[in-house]
C-alpha cells in the first residue's frame, strides 16, 4: 500500500461547512545548512503530501517580514480560515491538520497561535485593525519541530522513514532491518513482500505481493510484478512482469521484462522488450550500442 494512502480522509466533511486553506511559506535555509532533500521530497512538499485534500498554497516568505502581515496578501473570503506553516515543519501530519481545523471550529477563533505559525479567521485578519492572539494550540508539538540545520535534517529524515516503514510493516510488509531500509512516500508496496537491508525504493515505484528484495537492489519508477525476486540490481524505469528472478549485479532501465524471466548475474538491459519465459546470460548486454561506453539507446518510459 502507498502511504498516501493513509490521507484519504475526508476532510470536507469534518470542516462542517467552513473552508480552510494551508498558506505554506517557504524560506530559505542559511548557507550553513541543509538546503535539499528529504526522502525525495523539498521540506515545502512533505507539508503538501501533508495537506492531503486541504487546498494549499506555497509561497515564498522572508523570515525578517512579520509572518500575519505576510499571509494578508494572499488570503480572500473564499476561505473562512487559513492555516500558516513555515516550510521548515516538514514533520507536520495530515491527523494534526485535521485536528487544528476541529479546534478552530469548535473554538470559533479569531488568532490561535501554533507551536509554530498560526490558524486564522480570514475576515479577522482582513479587518481587524490590531491583532491579537485569542487561543494557543499546544498539542502535537512535535509536528512542528524546526529543520534548519544539517543536525536537524538528520533528525527529521530518521522520524519520516520511521513513519513509512512502520506503515509498511502494519500494512503486511516484512521488513528485516527498516534502519538500513530507504523508502520514499510515493512507493506502494502490497502486502506480503519481503524486504532485507540496504534496497532503496524510489519515485513511483509498485511492488506486488510475493516479492523478495535480497540486499542492495535500487529501484526507482519500477514496477516489479509478483513473486520475482531482486538481489543487488539496479531498476530504473522499467516494468518487470511476474516471477521474474535477477540476480547479483544487473542493471536494468527503460525495458519491459515478461513473466518467468531469468536475469543471470553482470547483465545490462537498456530499452528492451524482453519475451517471457526466456533467460538472459550471465553477463549479457542488451539494447546498447556497442560502439558507445554505458549509454544506453532510448527505451520505453513508465
Amino acid at each position: 500500500m502507498e502511504v498516501k494512502t493513509k490521507l484519504k480522509i475526508n476532510t470536507k466533511a469534518i470542516q462542517k461547512n467552513k473552508n480552510f486553506k494551508v498558506l505554506i511559506c517557504n524560506t530559505k535555509c542559511s548557507k550553513n545548512s541543509f538546503d535539499g532533500k528529504i526522502l525525495g521530497l523539498t521540506l515545502s512538499e512533505w507539508i503538501v503530501f501533508a495537506c492531503g485534500d486541504i487546498p494549499y498554497k506555497i509561497v515564498d516568505y522572508d523570515k525578517k517580514t512579520n509572518i500575519l502581515e505576510f499571509a494578508k496578501n494572499y488570503i480572500t473570503e473564499n476561505e473562512d480560515y487559513t492555516i500558516i506553516l513555515l516550510s521548515s515543519t516538514p514533520l507536520v501530519t495530515h491527523e494534526t491538520l485535521t485536528q487544528i481545523i476541529e479546534y478552530a471550529i469548535f473554538k470559533d477563533i479569531n488568532l490561535c497561535k501554533l507551536s509554530v505559525g498560526y490558524v486564522v479567521k480570514n475576515k479577522y485578519l482582513m479587518q481587524a485593525s490590531h491583532l491579537m492572539v485569542d487561543s494557543v494550540y499546544a498539542q502535537n508539538a512535535e509536528d512542528f519541530y524546526l529543520v534548519e540545520s544539517k543536525t536537524q535534517f538528520v533528525y527529521a529524515q530518521k522520524v519520516l522513514s520511521e513513519r513509512i516503514n512502520n506503515f509498511h510493516v502494519i500494512n503486511g510488509v516484512d521488513i528485516i532491518n527498516p534502519q538500513n531500509t530507504y523508502i520514499e512516500p510515493f512507493v506502494d508496496i502490497l502486502p506480503n513482500v519481503i524486504i532485507y537491508p540496504n534496497n532503496s525504493l524510489k519515485g513511483k515505484t509498485t511492488i506486488y505481493s510475493g516479492v523478495i528484495l535480497k540486499e542492495n537492489n535500487v529501484i526507482e519508477n519500477s514496477k516489479i510484478g509478483k513473486d520475482s525476486c531482486l538481489s543487488s540490481s539496479i531498476i530504473t524505469d522499467t516494468i518487470l512482469e511476474s516471477n521474474v528472478y535477477v540476480s547479483a549485479f544487473c542493471t536494468i532501465s527503460n525495458s519491459i521484462v515478461g513473466h518467468d524471466v531469468i536475469v543471470q548475474k553482470g547483465c545490462s538491459l537498456n530499452g528492451c522488450n524482453v519475451p517471457a519465459m526466456s533467460k538472459i546470460s550471465t553477463n549479457e548486454k542488451r539494447g546498447y550500442d556497442d560502439s558507445d561506453s554505458g549509454t544506453g539507446q532510448s527505451g520505453q518510459k513508465l
